[in-house]
C-alpha cells in the first residue's frame, strides 16, 4: 500500500493493548501488520523482503486520528532515517559512551 493508505489501514484494524505494530517499507510500498500477543511476526517472502522496518509496542490512541497520524510520521520519519533519510540521532558523535543524562 502507499504511505497516505497507511493511517487508515491502520485505523481499521488497529494494535490492541500488548500487540506490536509492525511497518515495513520496500520502494514506495509500506506494509503494515498488528502482531497479536503471543504471535508469531510475520515472514516476508524473498520477493517482498523490506528495506526498513520498525516495530511500536506502544498504546495506539484508536480514539484520536490526529495523535494516530503524529504517532504514525514519527515512526515513517525513524523508518526512513534507516535507508537514507534525515538522521534522527539523538546524541552527538563526539559525546563518549554510554550516555547519559
Amino acid at each position: 500500500m502507499h504511505r497516505e493508505d497507511l493511517l487508515d489501514a491502520i485505523l481499521d484494524s488497529p494494535p490492541s493493548a500488548g500487540d506490536l505494530l509492525y511497518l515495513g517499507r520496500r520502494g514506495e510500498q509500506y506494509r503494515y501488520a498488528a502482531i497479536r500477543a503471543g504471535s508469531l511476526l510475520p515472514a516476508a517472502r524473498i520477493d517482498e523482503e523490506p528495506e526498513a522496518w520498525i516495530y511500536y509496542g506502544g498504546t495506539w490512541p484508536v480514539e484520536d486520528r490526529a495523535r494516530c497520524a503524529v504517532i504514525l510520521d514519527d515512526l515513517l520519519a525513524e523508518l526512513e532515517s534507516m535507508t537514507g533519510g534525515i538522521d534522527r540521532c539523538r546524541w552527538p558523535l563526539d559525546e563518549p559512551w554510554p550516555h547519559g543524562h
